[in-house]
């Protein structure tokens, strides 16, 4: 299932609601027009930052149509097996793949990684009933939600997983995941390693930072690559955006914030739970600030 190959910069995709917290689908539409305009290597669907625990099905799906319909030839993951009930995934899986998306993405069921054997043979039976090609997302959300390298290994090798989300956030978590990663990608999630995991090896980035800062990220993304010293100017300033959005509990509202400073027209309404304090919000406007007067931020701010 892995003849399509996923790397580089994944951009995480938020959900615009209204202030009745119902999905804001014009918003949705000129936020993927946004995000595309930065050129990504791709978008990703239905994720954390898209409160997937808090969508319906039938929601889910039509987000993730919406973006495999409107990016044309930029691959879209869309995360697909969030049902209670395990027997229902492979049926949601295939419900997802209708949408259109290039790929869809497993996250580990609650309380199924606590023998990681079970977990393997759940996510062996899941990608090989997908009828295109899957990644897994280590989601926080979930507990345990650590897939270990072995297991990652083996279903790369065996059953031609794409890659994974690693957010083990430690570099021996995405260095043993690397070692055994073959044609498959890890992406990394966490900021303040995106470097170091680089130059060891990782292939791709999926961070909360690209919700609205991908231009950053891409930018940093293809200075790193090349071995440029700007690399780490731009890492720095990433990992200072990191800081602010994840600052007292608030993401994603603090993302959509960004989103709005930068010139998109959406509510900064969420149903996660966490509402932005004011000093949360100055420290994300402060942030931008400097970014725009640095030039970290290379895309014109408007919608």
């Amino acid at each position: 299932m892995a003849e399509q190959h996923f790397s580089g910069v994944f951009s995480l995709l938020l959900t615009p609601f209204l202030k009745d917290k119902s999905i804001d689908w014009p918003a949705y539409e000129r936020y993927l027009d946004w995000q595309l305009e930065m050129e990504p290597n791709g978008l990703f669907a239905v994720c954390g930052s898209s409160e997937m625990k808090w969508l319906t099905l039938d929601e889910r799906l039509e987000l993730a149509r919406l973006a495999a319909k409107r990016t044309g030839s930029i691959p879209v993951v869309a995360t697909a097996n969030l049902q209670p009930d395990l027997s229902f995934h492979s049926v949601e899986v295939g419900r997802m793949a209708d949408t259109g998306v290039a790929g869809v993405v497993l996250v580990p069921p609650p309380g199924v990684g606590v023998d990681q054997g079970r977990l393997g043979d759940y996510f062996a039976g899941v990608i090989d009933a997908s009828p295109i090609p899957t990644l897994i997302y280590e989601w926080p959300m979930v507990s345990p939600y650590f897939v270990d390298a072995a297991v990652y290994g083996k279903l790369v090798r065996d059953h031609g997983l794409a890659g994974i989300k690693d957010t083990t956030c430690t570099m021996e978590g995405i260095g043993k995941k690397i070692e055994l990663t073959g044609s498959a990608t890890v992406f990394q999630a966490n900021a303040p390693f995106f470097l170091e995991s680089i130059h060891r090896g990782a292939n791709g980035i999926m961070a909360i930072v690209t919700t609205a800062a991908a231009d950053l990220a891409i930018d940093f993304w293809n200075q790193a690559k090349k071995g440029s010293p700007r690399a780490e100017e731009l890492h720095e300033a990433l990992v200072l955006l990191d800081c602010a959005l994840i600052r007292g509990g608030a993401y994603p509202a603090t993302g959509k914030h960004l989103a709005v400073l930068r010139g998109l027209d959406m509510e900064i309404t969420c149903r996660a739970p966490g509402v932005p304090v004011p000093e949360v919000l100055e420290a994300v406007r402060v942030w931008h600030s400097h970014a725009m007067r640095t030039g970290a931020l290379r895309t014109a701010s408007h919608a």
